[in-house]
């Protein structure tokens, strides 16, 4: 044979034999696909190795217990096929139940329809989606299922299901959302918070700016009320300086006499007015003014005001009309002060109205309150002042010159007093040059009210002169009395300090002392008392002469032992009534 068909033999046998296992491998190849054999023998370098089936589906149930999911494998009808040990114990069910149960037994109720239609739509392509499963225990579940078609068997449609624990991210869920909440509220809170200390800043800044500026109007208003305190102090102590250098030339007539006289009288009693304006001021803002009040006829308060303001409208040459009701109209109140609020209001109408104007004085009742009006056709109010006008230290013209005089406190001092009689006071005006009108509102009592109009006491002399002792360091003011008390018929004899008053009220025996509260050293309540303790004293008629008019000085006073109380500059004829009370029949003890 010939070598080379020999060659060309054994050549085409290796190449049917590799044919022969080409062929074979395929088959096996695709039985394994098919899935119709249960084992697959690999021949390599001599030796043969055999895969099972089983042992290949031991390794993946192995692989899939490892994992931290779910796996399941279930057919068209839903039943369970395979499901590893996580989906298992997340269930709350033991493996070998696992097999052969319908799903949808651990699907929540709530969520069997949605699971459904998810199995639906996996039929095209994969879906994924969130849904909830129910354990054993009947407790819910959430996850997140991914399903994949999975033929079984080659033609059994089937489905591969992966099942992920979605709890501890749904508790981090809501704990961040929780969180969130409760951030979102502190922010929502502190963000109110703020926006309330804002307001309550903005409110605190605008009140302080109010306050600064109602400080700065205030020092404002005091520091002009001090100018014009000034002024009104200054200017009547000018026509007395000069009716005092007068009364020193040697030829003074009678006429000049009386003129200075005159003078030094207006002036004096300006002072006092001035001084008893600024007291009521400071006892009202205090508190502490005291109101006598009785059942009065409003025409005694009228007429008792007019007393006092005649004087400056007949100077002025205005006409005065006064207009009441027939009947009579009965209030509560104080009478000295009544007559103050309306004597004011007429003195401003006669002040503020150009000489020979008119002034109206109207009472009408109404109800159960009494209006009564001051009017005139003077200067008039602007619209700008008329809320400021009864403010303290406020006035309308404030011009260098100061002619009409004035602190800015009589309107003040109307308003305290009505509104502590229970009424008020308001203005109105058209405007400058339009005049202006008053009004007062009072409460009324019922026409059966008892009427108890007081009137100064008459002046009864005292029978016979009395023995006087007046005691002040003040030698001016201690001498000038007794010049006039002397011109009176009194004997009158002087100290001029406590302990002096002490040795002289003992030696002399006075039947009235009028004592100076302020002396120096021991001050006058102490003498007071000290002449309170000897008997033969106990029956003096004892009146503190004084510049202090508080309610607590006079309660002092009283207690030491004083019987009247008078304060500088005194009045002469209010001394005179003073005296003419009758003398204390017994002893006067200390209050």
């Amino acid at each position: 044979m010939n070598p080379n068909n020999k060659k060309n033999q054994e050549l085409l046998l290796k190449i049917h034999d590799l044919t022969l296992r080409l062929e074979e491998a395929q088959d096996t190849l695709n039985a394994i696909r098919a899935a119709n054999v249960d084992a697959v023998v690999v021949y390599n370098e001599g030796q043969h190795r055999v895969y099972t089936l089983e042992g290949t589906d031991t390794i993946y149930k192995r692989l899939f217990d490892t994992l931290n999911e779910g796996i399941l494998v279930v057919s068209a009808d839903r039943t369970i096929l395979y499901a590893n040990r996580w989906f298992a114990d997340l269930i709350g069910v033991a493996m070998a139940k696992m097999t052969g149960v319908d799903i949808e037994r651990f699907v929540h109720p709530l969520h069997v329809a949605d699971f459904a239609a998810l199995l639906e739509s996996v039929e095209e392509k994969p879906h994924r989606d969130d849904l909830s499963m129910i354990r054993a225990d009947g407790s819910p579940i959430p996850v997140m299922l991914a399903i994949s078609p999975a033929p079984i068997g080659g033609v059994e449609a089937g489905y591969a299901i992966v099942v992920n624990d979605l709890t501890e991210l749904r508790q981090a869920q809501d704990a961040l959302s929780k969180a969130n909440e409760e951030l979102e509220a502190r922010i929502e809170a502190r963000t109110m918070e703020l926006q309330s200390a804002n307001i309550a800043l903005e409110a605190e800044i605008a009140k302080r700016m109010h306050i600064e500026e109602a400080l700065r109007n205030e020092d404002r208003r005091k520091d002009e009320f001090l100018g014009m305190l000034a002024h009104e102090l200054r200017n009547p102590l000018a026509p007395i300086r000069n009716a005092a250098q007068i009364l020193k030339r040697p030829d003074l007539d009678e006429t000049r006499l009386a003129w200075c006289r005159n003078v030094i009288d207006r002036q004096v009693e300006h002072l006092a007015r001035l001084v008893d304006d600024l007291l009521d001021v400071s006892r009202i803002s205090r508190g502490k003014i005291e109101l006598k009040k009785e059942s009065l006829a409003v025409s005694a308060i009228v007429q008792r005001a007019m007393e006092i303001t005649q004087p400056l409208i007949e100077t002025r040459r205005h006409e005065l009309t006064v207009q009441l009701p027939p009947e009579p109209v009965i209030v509560e109140g104080d009478l000295v002060r009544l007559a103050q609020v309306v004597s004011n209001l007429l003195n401003n109408a006669a002040k503020y109205t150009d000489e020979g104007g008119s002034i109206w004085l109207t009472v009408e009742h109404v109800g159960n309150d009494v209006f009564i009006r001051v009017r005139d056709n003077g200067r008039g109010i602007a619209p700008s002042a008329l809320p400021n006008l009864f403010q303290l230290f406020y006035q309308v013209d404030r011009t260098l010159d100061r002619s009409e005089g004035g602190l800015g406190i009589g309107l003040s001092l109307v308003k305290s007093l009505v509104t502590m009689h229970g009424g008020d006071v308001w203005a109105t005006s058209a405007g400058r040059g339009q005049g202006s009108v008053f009004i007062i509102r009072l409460p009324c009592l019922p026409q059966a009210s008892v009427v108890s109009v007081s009137s100064p006491t008459a002046l009864k002399p005292a029978e016979g002169p009395l023995r006087i002792l007046v005691v002040d360091d003040n030698r001016d003011a201690a001498q000038s009395l007794s010049v006039l008390l002397t011109g009176e018929g009194h004997t009158v004899s002087l100290a001029y300090s406590g302990p002096a008053g002490l040795v002289a009220a003992l030696t002399e025996r006075p039947q009235v002392i009028l004592l100076d509260i302020g002396l120096p050293g021991m001050d006058g309540y102490a003498v007071a008392r000290a002449l309170r303790e000897h008997p033969e004293l106990r029956t003096t008629q004892l009146i503190a002469l004084t510049g202090y008019g508080r309610l607590v000085d006079r309660e002092q006073a009283r207690a030491a032992g004083f019987n009247g109380y008078l304060t500088k500059p005194v009045d002469f004829e209010a001394l005179q009534r003073a005296l003419a009370q009758p003398l204390f029949p017994g002893p006067i003890l200390p209050g």
